[in-house]
């Protein structure tokens, strides 16, 4: 449960793999089909990755990551969103970006102007 829950979703791949992050796994389609047929469930929503456009549906709808912090670290540029269930299992995510007032106002924008922004992101 927690290599799937702490490891990120791969498209390409069926089984699980070592993360390029160098720290966990990647898995796919096959591992996804596995835990919920084992567990009789329908789907897995997650949310511990960023999605640049705010979420992310793969697997043939089995899988859904919601991002719910628009320009991450203030310096992302990424959109959130938040899930909404409704009746009939239907999904939508409300896409939003980032209040005008987040894009100057970060902990790091005096650092930014400055070009001394740490590499966070390497």
């Amino acid at each position: 449960m927690a290599d799937l829950v702490w490891s990120d979703p791969d498209p390409d791949k069926e089984d699980f793999a070592i993360s390029p992050r160098g720290a966990g796994y990647t898995f796919g389609s096959g591992v996804v089909r596995k835990f919920l047929e084992t567990n009789n469930m329908k789907h897995i929503l997650r949310a511990h990755q960023l999605c640049m456009e705010g979420f992310s549906v793969l697997f043939d709808n089995r899988l859904s990551t919601v991002w719910s912090a628009p320009n991450y670290c203030y310096r992302c540029g990424n959109s959130a969103s938040i899930l909404e269930i409704g009746p009939g299992e239907h999904t939508h995510f409300n896409v939003f970006e980032a209040a005008p007032e987040n894009q100057t106002d970060g902990p790091s924008q005096q650092l930014l102007t400055a070009g001394k922004l740490p590499e966070y992101f390497l």
